[in-house]
């Protein structure tokens, strides 16, 4: 508060009591790699020029160089998974949905994290929009689809109106429509 820590919001190590003022420090989080949530901390995620500046929609323009099908081998040399307990390749999602004989095709992102109490879709959507959005076109590149869907549980009401800016912002940017 004004430059100023503020001891009581402080993690305290529950077995010795001192105070750990340094996220990275703390013994939950020393060795973890953050990738969803790398920049959350620095960005103003009310900012589509602020994601820019960080590297954001740099993936997208990779992904626009290239034709469908070598974004999907991309995506399968990552080694991404869904989030959901199974893990399944996200390549293979997306390559079964490029392959289906279908005029009409939609990506959608489930925004509705199902366990109970879990908040980790709506803290991703209310930090970073843009981040949904870039991986929401990017799919919809790799499958041809022609509509996307972004699911928000209407509880989410922070992570809605974050997502509708993102919406607004990229459309006015010449990066959706």
């Amino acid at each position: 508060l004004k430059g100023n820590l503020i001891r009581s919001l402080l993690y305290r190590n529950p077995e010795n009591q001192k105070i750990i003022p340094i996220e990275s420090e703390i013994p939950f989080y020393k060795y973890q790699t953050r990738v969803l949530t790398e920049s959350a901390m620095d960005l103003d995620p009310e900012s589509l020029e602020d994601y820019v500046r960080h590297g954001g929609y740099q993936a997208l323009a990779n992904a626009l160089s290239s034709n469908p099908k070598q974004v999907i081998e991309e995506i399968k040399k990552s080694n991404l998974r869904g989030r959901g307990g199974a893990g399944f390749p996200t390549w293979k999602k997306l390559d079964i949905c490029r392959s289906a004989a279908s005029e009409t095709k939609y990506v959608i992102v489930d925004g509705d994290a199902g366990d109970p109490g879990s908040m980790e879709d709506q803290a991703l959507m209310s930090s970073n929009p843009h981040l949904i959005l870039e991986g929401l076109i990017i799919g919809a590149y790799a499958v041809q689809a022609s509509k996307g869907y972004i699911y928000i549980r209407n509880q989410y009401s922070n992570a809605v109106k974050k997502i509708e800016k993102a919406v607004k912002d990229a459309a006015e940017f010449g990066l959706l429509g």
